[in-house]
């Protein structure tokens, strides 16, 4: 089977968030999936990266991040070593580093450089002391001293892989998505949670050409230069952005829906002066009726309902909302962040 065109085609970028690429790039990017995810259903073998080594640092634990990743990088023929801080010294930014407990990011990166292919990280909320933004800087100081790529596997202001897995169950089901009403809730939850899924969803809703719905209670606003860029993608590709606080408001009429917790940024640096769990948990018990339920989805054009999973149940959404075959594409997505980070790392780790 001849190699394809994709394999190689972004040799040696970064991939750290979606906006950074035009829209013909992201749909390349989709299309490659596509291609990749109808290969393993029939079971065709993709060996596009034989030899190749991933390295995956895992800064928080995950399910579905981690055995996609593995899994994906076996099936293009490579292979993946797995990292946890609590197995090495603790790669850190230059102002946290205490001796014998971290190492620098600089020196880390560059090492691994010269023993594979590519660096994957993942790091968000205590990792990143709950400063927003730290984690973002992490992976860009990594970007900035190594030498192979890097890839975002979330950190506490984007998540662009879960974000090009949302949009591949969008094309599956709207091949034009250009002016569907695509709502990005706040839903509720008792922990705190990044703010990076919602920020990459309306970036490549807007990206699209969707018209996105922000809706969110007062105090949950996502960071200023997302909604400055939404609102810059909306101009420029022919769509919309718009705020809203009342959640069946958003939801009325909408042709996707993507009711999803993030935190009140207020209550964590550099908004607040220390972390204020307690405070965030307390102000987010008010909004427990901000939850997805049948009566939500009813107010909808024959919606389809999104998570990036893990859901809440009971909390975020309802069970007979989650597993409805009819409307839900919860696993569809699951599955797409396999195919999707296969693709990415075609591109960019390939000959």
């Amino acid at each position: 089977m001849p190699t394809p065109s994709y394999v190689g085609s972004m040799a040696g970028q970064d991939f750290l968030n979606t906006n950074d690429y035009s829209q013909d790039e992201i749909v390349s990017i989709l299309r490659a999936a596509g291609d990749l995810r109808s290969d393993f259903r029939n079971k065709v073998q993709t060996q596009y990266l034989s030899g190749k080594t991933l390295f995956m640092l895992f800064y928080n634990r995950s399910l579905r991040t981690r055995n996609s990743f593995e899994a994906g990088i076996y099936q293009l023929g490579g292979h993946a070593h797995f990292l946890s801080p609590s197995d090495v010294y603790t790669p850190t930014l230059p102002e946290d580093m205490v001796p014998y407990q971290t190492e620098a990011i600089a020196d880390v990166g560059r090492v691994l450089s010269r023993y594979g292919d590519a660096i994957a990280i993942r790091v968000y909320g205590d990792a990143a002391k709950w400063v927003i933004g730290r984690g973002h800087r992490i992976i860009q100081e990594f970007a900035r001293w190594s030498s192979i790529p890097v890839l975002n596997m979330e950190d506490d202001v984007f998540h662009p892989f879960q974000a090009l897995a949302d949009m591949r169950a969008i094309l599956d089901v709207a091949p034009k998505p250009k002016g569907k009403k695509f709502v990005v809730s706040y839903a509720y939850s008792g922990g705190l949670k990044p703010l990076a899924v919602p920020q990459s969803c309306v970036l490549i809703g807007t990206q699209f050409g969707m018209d996105v719905v922000l809706a969110h209670p007062k105090g949950f606003d996502l960071e200023d230069h997302v909604i400055k860029a939404a609102k810059e993608n909306a101009n420029k590709y022919g769509g919309s952005f718009e705020v809203v606080n009342d959640m069946k408001e958003a939801f009325k009429d909408a042709d996707f829906v993507y009711p999803k917790a993030w935190s009140p940024k207020t209550f964590v640096p550099p908004y607040n002066k220390a972390v204020d769990k307690d405070g965030a948990s307390a102000y987010q018990n008010s909004f427990k009726d901000w939850k997805c339920t049948q009566e939500m989805m009813d107010l909808t054009y024959k919606a389809k309902y999104m998570h990036c999973g893990p859901v809440d149940r009971g909390q975020e959404a309802t069970d007979d909302v989650v597993d409805n075959d009819a409307y839900s594409v919860y696993f569809e997505q699951a599955e797409n962040r396999l195919h999707v980070q296969k693709a990415v790392m075609a591109m960019v780790m390939g000959a």
